[in-house]
């Protein structure tokens, strides 16, 4: 019988509910901390705030000048697109909050060699990397793509009800889960070869193409974006399920699953790297 019977019990004798609760606060430590060591120095907070906040405002600017001069694309109207624009930024936001360690996974985990220290701890290598620093910009992209989507609902006459509120909440986790298992295998691939090209970066701009209607793209452009680089499941299939567009909708449906399996695919990679991976012995 054990001494003890508050401790928890250890990660073989858990359940997969129990390892889901016991890995989700984990998280949720990580991130309490982060916040405070932020708030912490308030001015540099808040001009980060600022700065994000003005380039996506720059962004839809930039929308606005558009259909100016073009009242429809392809068939699609400017709240239309807004809204499109709008629930791109939500996955984004989210995926932002956890991304800051992937960019520099290479240098400071690799070449610097904090892997080694990242396993000797009795918590999931991915975990320990994602969490260990967090982007709190991404809060500002989730608070103003959710204002967004608010506007161009008001705007198209769109009545959300309690099925549209919680499809929001599964195919936004589900489409940030696209964002992670993209850049995640991208960042395994540094197990194998030292990533000197920098595939992150043109990769993150093809981002921007998943923030219009796939139908505006030619045929190759269209199935790049679905099957090679799956980011029009981030951002225009999942928003069509709130449009209502007929020909669409039932895409959005499949999100949760292009999710899941982009993801699973990726840490499948991350697990294989880790496992050949060796220490820089410094």
């Amino acid at each position: 019988m054990d001494a003890n019977p508050w401790r928890f019990p250890p990660a073989a004798r858990r359940g997969p509910w129990s390892r889901f609760t016991w890995q989700l606060g984990i998280y949720g430590a990580y991130f309490a901390q982060f916040v405070k060591s932020r708030l912490a120095y308030r001015v540099d907070f808040f001009i980060d705030t600022l700065a994000i906040s003005f380039s996506i405002l720059v962004q839809m600017a930039v929308l606005t000048a558009l259909f100016a001069k073009v009242k429809a694309l392809q068939g699609w109207s400017f709240e239309e697109v807004l809204f499109i624009y709008g629930f791109s930024l939500v996955p984004l936001g989210l995926f932002n909050l956890i991304s800051v360690n992937l960019y520099r996974f290479g240098d400071d985990y690799i070449v610097q060699g904090k892997l080694d220290r990242v396993l000797l701890r009795p918590v999931g290598t991915l975990t320990q990397v994602l969490c260990e620093s967090f982007n709190v910009s991404g809060l500002n992209e989730i608070v103003l793509g959710t204002a967004v989507m608010i506007y161009a609902g008001m705007e198209l006459g769109l009545t959300l009800g309690v099925d549209d509120v919680l499809g929001l909440a599964v195919l936004g986790p589900a489409a940030a889960l696209i964002y992670t298992g993209v850049f995640l295998a991208i960042t395994s691939v540094t197990f194998w070869a030292e990533d000197r090209m920098g595939l992150a970066p043109p990769v993150y701009n093809v981002i921007r193409f998943s923030r219009y209607p796939m139908t505006i793209y030619s045929l190759p452009v269209r199935i790049f974006l679905t099957f090679v680089l799956p980011f029009a499941w981030v951002a225009f299939y999942p928003a069509t399920w709130f449009l209502g567009s007929p020909g669409f909708k039932h895409l959005a449906l499949l999100t949760p699953g292009v999710g899941l399996i982009v993801f699973g695919g990726a840490v499948a990679i991350w697990k294989k790297g880790i496992r050949r991976y060796a220490s820089t012995g410094s």
